[in-house]
């Protein structure tokens, strides 16, 4: 209650003084203010839910990353991609990548009883325009472009889940197996090749990832938790 006090009241303080500064700018005769500027944060707080951002994490300029979310070594959230932590945890593990206009949110609880995080592994390829609801995705998974995990559901490590597939609430797919249609159903097993591509594939995005970060500062936040510490 006391950090909401705050936030707000530091909120209204910012306010007052952007208005004084208008004023101030309009009496002089400069209205450069009125020039119209994206106000768009790509890391966001949410009163005390911050993100936890490893330095060489990448997060594009377009996209959105709010509240408690974890980013582990070498992830890299694409352009228009949404990580909404405001209700609950979402944690994306190393070299693991969130592809242009993915959406990622939670839910508080869930009926079931299983978790309502979102919990994504190590070397896992989040595709295009795909959407993850409080669900579990465990190491070197690629989940297909416009897919749909709903909440309650588990994807095994190494799985496949095509573009465009509905995963229901509350399924699992097994290891080593491809998913796909709507509702998403097994298709067969991935071959050895299919295995050893997933990988990869998450190391190319993370190499990518690296060049387009250095259009950037470094701006991880893990050092504001290492301060507190040693405070």
């Amino acid at each position: 209650m006391f950090r909401k006090a705050g936030h707000l009241f530091g909120r209204a303080l910012r306010e007052t003084g952007q208005a004084l500064d208008r004023l101030g700018l309009t009496v002089s005769g400069n209205e450069i203010f009125k020039e119209t500027f994206s106000r768009h944060r790509s890391i966001m707080n949410l009163y005390d839910k911050r993100p936890v951002i490893a330095v060489d994490a990448f997060i594009a300029p377009s996209a959105s990353v709010i509240g408690s979310v974890l980013l582990y070594d070498r992830t890299s959230i694409w352009y228009g991609a949404v990580l909404r932590g405001d209700v609950n945890k979402i944690r994306v593990g190393p070299v693991s990548n969130v592809q242009d206009r993915a959406v990622i949110y939670c839910t508080d609880k869930l009926d079931s009883g299983f978790s309502s995080e979102v919990d994504i592994g190590s070397h896992v390829t989040v595709g295009h325009g795909a959407v993850l609801h409080s669900c579990t995705v465990r190491d070197e998974c690629v989940i297909g472009m416009g897919a749909v995990i709903s909440e309650g559901s588990i994807v095994d490590k190494g799985s496949m889940v095509a573009a465009g597939a509905i995963v229901l609430a509350d399924t699992f797919i097994p290891s080593g197996q491809l998913w796909a249609g709507n509702p998403a159903k097994f298709v067969r097993n991935l071959t050895e090749e299919e295995l050893a591509s997933i990988p990869k594939s998450a190391e190319a995005y993370a190499d990518l990832a690296a060049k387009h970060s250095e259009e950037f500062l470094p701006y991880g936040t893990v050092y504001q938790h290492s301060e507190k510490l040693n405070a």
